[in-house]
């Protein structure tokens, strides 16, 4: 049995039975879901094995609540006239994505609330993309890369460092939060990161992505050691089998996330003069740097001719000729 439970106590049948779906296909930080149709029930199996987190309907709360062995209570709110107090309230008719990260965000923030000591279960390969030539068509190879990877069995992870992604237009959404809170969130409650990692993410295309930054600025006041430090606990914690990294130079550590990549696509544009030039220019950097790890591992690729008009649905890039594209740059991966 998992050391962390997350249980849920509904006298709606079926929506406790959607919730429970829902959780055990996401699977947030690793948690056994357990369901009760009653509140005695559910304190009878918190006694045997303490819960983590305990979300109560609203019309199913009785005193026993108070009883009940768990780390965190939520109550799920329905209409609010039950004058409940003590306790902190989620909405319970809202989108189930909404809803669990608004639990897990505020379990993260809570310092009375456990930890997360935990090794993946998967051993996590980190891939870099880059373009020197003005990163034109970087992040569409990426995010396409990382879809590919999706279909083909992998668990994915997408993270941007790019300034400007443009993604909450195109993806038709809006971000409270982005990679960098994040990242601030995770240097100083370390033991916490899965708790954060899914309050956060967002999924396209079965890929898992942290919001991009808003501001590019804070991205730059990222250190290179703390950059280090971070990646290294996700790759350590999480259970992802790709970590897909959109690399610019607005990061500190973009030297050493391509050093420790286990492959770098550059995308390249032999189409132009300027394009060549640039990408030049970064294989001379490389040498001059003698960054020689880098320049083995580093597999360089071009975009099909057009491929802007082919890559309006962002959800669905394996279905372009990006898709096609990158499935052959990746090989057999």
């Amino acid at each position: 049995m998992k050391e962390r439970q997350l249980a849920i106590c509904d006298s709606d049948s079926s929506y406790l039975r959607m919730l429970q779906a829902y959780l055990q296909k996401r699977n947030p930080a690793d948690f056994e879901i357990l369901i009760f149709d009653t509140v005695g029930r559910a304190l009878e199996a918190s006694l045997e094995t303490p819960f983590e987190i305990l979300l109560v309907g609203e019309d199913s709360y009785d005193a026993n609540v108070a009883k009940v062995n768990a780390s965190k209570i939520y109550i799920l709110q329905e209409d609010g006239y039950k004058g409940i107090t003590g306790y902190s309230m989620v909405a319970k008719y809202q989108s189930m994505e909404c809803m669990i990260a608004q639990v897990l965000e505020e379990f993260a923030r809570d310092e009375n609330c456990g930890c997360v000591e935990r090794r993946g279960k998967n051993q996590t390969r980190l891939i870099s993309f880059y373009s020197a030539a003005r990163h034109r068509g970087q992040s569409v190879a990426a995010l396409g890369a990382a879809q590919v990877l999706a279909e083909r069995g992998h668990q994915v992870l997408y993270v941007s460092m790019m300034p400007f992604t443009g993604f909450e237009e195109l993806l038709r959404t809006s971000y409270d939060s982005d990679v960098t809170d994040f990242m601030y969130f995770v240097l100083n409650h370390s033991d916490k990161l899965l708790y954060k990692l899914d309050s956060l993410k967002r999924c396209i295309h079965g890929v898992d992505y942290l919001p991009p930054a808003l501001d590019y600025a804070d991205l730059v006041g990222i250190s290179r050691k703390d950059w280090e430090t971070v990646m290294k606990l996700l790759q350590y914690s999480s259970d992802y089998t790709y970590i897909v990294m959109d690399l610019s130079e607005a990061c500190q550590g973009f030297y050493d996330l391509l050093e420790n990549s286990d492959a770098v696509y550059l995308l390249t544009d032999g189409t132009s003069v300027y394009g060549r030039a640039m990408s030049s220019h970064f294989r001379r950097l490389m040498q001059a740097k003698e960054y020689d790890r880098i320049l083995a591992h580093t597999v360089e690729f071009e975009l099909p001719a057009n491929w802007e008009k082919h890559c309006e649905n962002l959800e669905d890039l394996t279905a372009s000729s990006v898709g096609s594209c990158m499935r052959g740059v990746l090989g057999e991966t």
